[in-house]
């Protein structure tokens, strides 16, 4: 059983309410034959307390040390009117006017501003006595209700927090939860183009092949774009390789490409990681060539090195009006060390099919006459 139930049990199983003598309080003087109304009061051990005034008796209500379960007022030497008042102030306490034969509207009317009983006079000190008896018990039960009902309100607004925090929690949790999947679906797809990427480009062992599968792979997550590799032809210098032509003029695209490639290369052949360029102008500042050639387009370029040495750079170029989306350079990270990778694979196989044939000799160094040890004596004069 967890804590708040315990709490609830205890609430609901919080034995009966206070018995034993009570503690009465007696506003006004009462009639004549008080003395003899209240002995079987006082036979019973409950105390009586009179207050001649209702000031009188606000101060002992307000007195920490009085507990009163019950007030008496005396309707026919004071006012009904502070009997509102009481009940209202004092919701825990019963009230109980007595008066000489009251009415009916009388009776209807202390009824209505709380009263739990009229008790009409002249009666019996037993039919007193009985009477605030059973007006101190009520009381006393409707005190131990209400205690009980606040201790529930109160395990109630706890729980009613304890709910929310765990909301609060679970929402979190979840949310969490959502980060993580998306975490985890990025990475996997990550794994998955780059295992489709490896894939392809080791069934390619011709460096033709190899560009034309990898510009055709990038493309695809690029979408239409001018495309142009460049490989390197010793430390300084780099060729075009391949490239793609998506709306360049046909009789210019050589003319740009051949210029970007002796631009651009030698700058981001030292580089480590992609550049991006907005503005045509700041690239065209950068690379130090007329911004009119590549006039309001995108730019991106990047280096492809495995090893610490630069096997091609590439470069991607369209009109700004379709700007290139913005994972595309998470994108690049993954697919141009690849690419590195398999370019150098595919360059050691062309040098290593590269014959080793021995040097020819010349006719100065042949001697006609050696043997080689077969005893024929050499040639005949």
């Amino acid at each position: 059983m967890n804590p708040f139930e315990q709490e609830i049990t205890r609430a609901l199983t919080d034995g009966a309410p206070k018995r034993g003598p009570a503690h009465v309080l007696m506003i006004g003087e009462g009639p004549a034959d008080l003395v003899d109304l209240i002995e079987p009061l006082h036979r019973s051990r409950h105390r009586l307390t009179c207050c001649a005034t209702i000031h009188e008796a606000e101060k002992a209500l307000a007195a920490k040390e009085n507990d009163f379960d019950l007030v008496l007022l005396d309707t026919d030497r004071l006012s009904a009117q502070p009997l509102a008042h009481l009940c209202a102030a004092h919701p825990e306490l019963g009230v109980i006017p007595f008066c000489d034969r009251p009415k009916a509207d009388f009776i209807l009317r202390m009824v209505r501003h709380g009263a739990i009983d009229v008790i009409d006079l002249p009666t019996t000190p037993e039919t007193f006595a009985s009477r605030v008896e059973a007006a101190v018990a009520r009381t006393r039960k409707a005190r131990h209700d209400r205690h009980r009902l606040a201790r529930l309100k109160l395990i109630c607004r706890q729980l009613n927090q304890a709910r929310h925090d765990i909301s609060e929690q679970l929402d979190h949790l979840c949310q969490d939860l959502v980060n993580a999947y998306q975490e985890m679906s990025e990475q996997m797809n990550e794994i998955s183009m780059a295992s489709e990427y490896r894939t392809l480009l080791r069934q390619e062992l011709d460096i033709e092949d190899l560009l034309r599968t990898s510009l055709e792979y990038l493309l695809s997550k690029t979408g239409p774009t001018n495309a142009a590799v460049f490989l390197p032809e010793d430390e300084t210098a780099f060729s075009l390789g391949a490239y793609v032509n998506y709306d360049c003029p046909r009789e210019t695209i050589s003319a740009v490409l051949e210029r970007l490639g002796e631009a651009i290369c030698p700058q981001l052949a030292e580089e480590v990681d992609p550049i991006a360029f907005e503005d045509a102008e700041e690239f065209a500042e950068w690379i130090g060539v007329d911004s009119g050639m590549l006039s309001q387009s995108q730019v991106i370029a990047y280096p492809c090195r495995h090893e610490g040495e630069c096997m091609a750079i590439v470069v991607l170029f369209r009109s700004a009006d379709k700007p290139f989306d913005d994972s595309l350079p998470e994108t690049i990270d993954i697919l141009r060390p690849i690419f590195a990778e398999q370019l150098a694979t595919v360059l050691k196989i062309h040098h290593r099919a590269v014959a080793d044939w021995p040097e020819e000799a010349s006719d100065d160094e042949l001697d006609f006459n050696d043997d080689f040890g077969l005893g024929f004596g050499g040639m005949a004069a």
